[in-house]
């Protein structure tokens, strides 16, 4: 598998576009093409395998904390989405499961009410523009840390040696910058560098469709409400 650096796709696009001796379009953007072209294939692989970009982050909590700030802990975050939270104090480790939609603002409310010794959850909230929390209910008791698994951003380009970490689909992302640039360009082989998109983006779709390998499509019951109630 190679990962390709911005340098290696800009070289390819200039030179299969005819643009080493041109300034018509210039490298900014060709630059904001490559990177608009990541940001839809992201979309794609997140709608499709939202675990191709599954990471994670061990982040210490102390007693009192009552929210974490997601830019501040998790700048990479992508549209914060958290796969599980894992707390491990001493010899406890749990999952810290999210606060239902269902009553959830009450559920909260009776917590904190009742100083209630349960396991920890949490919800997310959006109290200032630019400053996702995640919450915790009730507030944290005793420091520790939380385990975070999330899903990640894939890596944006802005220098020659910056990599595209998407190398399976590099070519969706070379098909999309030639789109953009026959488009401004007036370019008599525009529709054909559509139709060589499309094929891209179905070939995307269907590799990631297919992306765990060892056939294990199983169908996993999910056994929680029996476990919580026994």
């Amino acid at each position: 598998m190679r990962y390709w650096t911005w340098g290696e796709i800009k070289a390819k696009i200039e030179a299969e576009c005819d643009l080493e001796d041109e300034d018509f379009v210039r490298e900014t953007e060709l630059l904001s093409y490559a990177n608009e072209a990541i940001d839809e294939a992201e979309a794609e692989i997140h709608g499709l395998f939202e675990d191709y970009f599954l990471t994670r982050k061990s982040i210490n909590v102390n007693s009192g904390d009552t929210v974490l700030s997601i830019n501040t802990e998790l700048p990479d975050i992508y549209a914060d989405k958290i796969r599980r939270i894992i707390f491990n104090y001493g010899s406890s480790t749990y999952t810290v499961t999210r606060l239902r939609d269902w009553k959830k603002f009450e559920q909260k409310a009776l917590t904190e009410q009742n100083l209630s010794t349960d396991l920890y959850q949490y919800m997310l909230i959006n109290t200032s523009p630019g400053n996702p929390q995640i919450m915790w209910s009730p507030e944290i008791r005793e420091s520790g840390t939380m385990m975070i698994w999330y899903l990640r951003n894939a890596n944006r380009l802005t220098a020659d040696a910056d990599i595209c970490d998407i190398p399976e689909f590099v070519n969706f992302v070379i098909a999309f910058m030639k789109v953009k640039v026959m488009k401004k360009e007036g370019h008599p082989g525009l529709e054909d560098a559509k139709q060589e998109l499309q094929m891209q983006r179905e070939q995307m779709n269907s590799t990631l469709k297919e992306r765990v390998p060892d056939a294990d499509n199983e169908l996993e019951m999910d056994a929680s409400y029996y476990e919580e109630h026994n």
